[in-house]
Formats: structure tokens, sequence, C-alpha cells
């Protein structure tokens, strides 16, 4: 068996190198089913979502709108960084209220976001998906017995659930 000379083996090794780091199967990005599960109690204008996420982006943390304006993005953030989910579109909304017990029903579904403004280990994150928000509350009565449907109505203190369940792919560099 020949013996290569030291040079050639350091470059051999250099080349095997940058061709494993080039290889496909070496790529660093991670693609996959991305879900998050948003979840907040709050009647405030802008909530703060507790916000679990499975798939490329595997974390706990929260969300919340970059600013109470219509169509305003999501911020998540989470240890790792932050990203935001825009909306590309409203879905479909529907809404009951019981008149005796004054129990509500919104809900929002088929909602189209984009993923984007990466930090930390998100950087250069990409993606998109649907999303359905379901609210459910007791609104308050009015003096009449009737239920206060007006828009600046606040729920009942303690009966106010927003979920949110959306999932589209995402792209990690």
């Amino acid at each position: 068996m020949a013996r290569i000379p030291s040079k050639a083996a350091a470059v051999l090794a250099a080349a095997a190198s940058t061709a494993l780091l080039s290889a496909p199967w070496a790529s660093a990005s991670t693609s996959g089913t991305q879900t998050f599960v948003l979840t907040s109690r709050s009647t405030a204008a802008n909530p703060v979502y507790q916000a679990t996420a499975t798939g490329p982006v595997s974390a706990t943390g929260t969300m919340q709108a970059t600013s109470t304006s219509s169509g305003a993005p999501l911020k998540a953030t989470f240890p790792k960084g932050t990203f935001h989910l825009n909306e590309v579109s409203a879905g479909r909304t529907s809404g009951t209220i019981n008149p005796s017990t004054c129990a509500a029903v919104y809900t929002d579904t088929g909602i189209t976001y984009t993923i984007s403004d990466g930090t930390g280990s998100y950087k250069g994150i990409t993606g998109n998906g649907t999303a359905n928000l379901k609210f459910t509350g007791t609104l308050p009565k009015l003096s009449n017995g009737k239920c206060n449907e007006s828009t600046s109505a606040t729920p009942v203190s303690g009966t106010a659930l927003s979920v949110v369940h959306a999932s589209g792919p995402v792209t990690l560099p």
C-alpha cells in the first residue's frame, strides 16, 4: 500500500471536509409541519396568548399582536428567539349568543398567515399556514335583562377563553 505524503493527506482531508459540509444530507435547515396552540383568558383588546409550538420550532412561549390595529402581526416570543405571524387573509367568522344565559361563542376559521422576521435561532424562518380561532365567554346583562352585545361590552370576569389552533409548513435555515 502506498503511503500518502502528509501535505497530500491534508489537502485530501480538506477536500473531503468541504464535500461533506456541502452535501445535501449535511444541510442545517429543518423543515416540517409546524403547529401552534394559543390560549388566553384575557378580556384585553390585545391579549398575550400562552403559546405551545410543536414541529421545527418546539417550545413554549407567548404571542401578542404588535399593535391594536387590525391585521397587526403576532410576535411570537420563545426562549431561542422571536418571529412574526402575519395575517394574509381573514377567515370566515360566525357567532352566537344565548339570549337567556348571554353565553357567547365566536369563531374565525380559515385564517391564512405567513411567518417571517425571525431573530435568534429563528433568523431566516419562513412558513405559512391556516388558523382557526374560537372565543367563548359570558356577556354582561343590561338592567333590562338583555345581553349587552355592544362592541364595548367586556365578558364577565373569568368566563373568557380564546383558543387558536394553527398549522402549516415551516423551514428553519
